[in-house]
């Protein structure tokens, strides 16, 4: 073999290896431009936690909410529920109590509820999950925090808790909506007040058990009625923790355009849901540029003209934590 030959061996075996690395780099990227795009549901992860302020009002003038001295065993049984969609409703004020949620409104006895959950999560898929968390500290005042992942595909929220001792009393929220069109809601706080179950007619914290007969009453709310005034009895933060995927009509809100360009882009969002920031990848895997959108405008350009022809990924991240990936050419 000449030298000639030799040299030309080697020229073709780097360029096949280029080649072959660059290959493999543009199937990274379709894998992850596929992975980004192909997801059924979006799915968010979310901090719920109830505070409670049950209080004498004569012991706290100001945000006190019990006519009647608290009784000295005064707690909360577990803080139950389901995330769910809107063909299910768990408890609802002006409606009779199922077995379940007389159950906990009259004993903390979560079992039956339990099973009504499951049977709309396994029977009429209209429930995804069943949720649970108990209280510390034992006492009047205290806190349940429920850390749960929430499918878009149920993206509605249901709890109860009995107020023991008591007849049949309870909080409650009924279908809570923890998304906004097509994005997730960032935070939601709600005053509670306390509910009647309407199916003991006991009047006060201890009173001896009194079925409502000849038929149970439907549930209301408890505001300057029995040991009750006008004041909440806790307070319920629901908080984003983060996004953890997001569905596909998410992502076609998303404009990123022109693609092919000649490095000058433009990206358009909803106004309720605008881009924090963004990275530039080569085919590499390089970071080459990065954009911050301090003005949170939901139309932002992008000028990558001093970047080489080629094909780049651009990784977005929008306000409220969901992430995604847009491929561009660059020519």
């Amino acid at each position: 073999m000449t030298s000639f030959d030799l040299i030309s061996s080697k020229l073709i075996y780097i360029a096949m290896k280029n080649f072959t690395l660059s290959l493999k780099c543009i199937i990274s990227l379709s894998l992850l431009l596929f992975v980004s795009t192909t997801f059924a549901q979006s799915l968010a992860r979310y901090n719920i936690t109830f505070s409670s302020n049950w209080e004498n009002e004569t012991v706290d003038p100001l945000d006190g909410n019990s006519t009647a001295a608290i009784p000295g065993n005064a707690h909360w049984s577990d803080l139950v529920g389901a995330t769910h969609n809107s063909n299910y409703t768990l408890v609802e004020i002006g409606t009779l109590a199922s077995i379940g949620v007389k159950n906990v409104a009259e004993t903390g006895n979560n079992n039956a509820l339990f099973n009504e959950v499951q049977n709309e999560i396994n029977t009429t898929s209209n429930a995804n999950q069943w949720l649970q968390e108990g209280f510390t500290p034992f006492a009047a005042i205290s806190t349940a925090m429920i850390t749960t992942d929430v499918s878009s595909d149920y993206p509605l929220l249901s709890l109860v808790s009995m107020i023991a001792p008591s007849p049949d009393w309870m909080i409650a929220v009924n279908s809570i909506n923890l998304r906004d069109g097509n994005t997730w809601k960032s935070s939601i706080t709600i005053d509670l007040f306390p509910y009647d179950a309407g199916t003991d007619s006991g009047m006060t914290y201890t009173a001896g058990n009194q079925p409502t007969l000849p038929n149970p009453e439907v549930i209301s709310v408890l505001i300057n009625e029995g040991p009750f005034n006008a004041q909440p009895i806790g307070t319920l933060t629901i908080t984003l923790d983060q996004v953890l995927s997001v569905n596909e009509q998410e992502i076609t809100e998303v404009n990123l355009y022109p693609n092919p360009s000649n490095g000058l882009i433009s990206l358009n969002t909803s106004p309720s849901n605008t881009l924090q920031d963004a990275q530039v990848y080569d085919v590499l895997g390089k970071q080459v540029a990065g954009i911050e959108n301090r003005e949170s405008r939901n139309d932002v350009n992008f000028d990558l003209r001093h970047l080489n022809e080629g094909i780049y990924v651009i990784r977005l991240r929008l306000v409220d934590g969901s992430q995604f990936t847009k491929k561009v050419v660059i020519r």
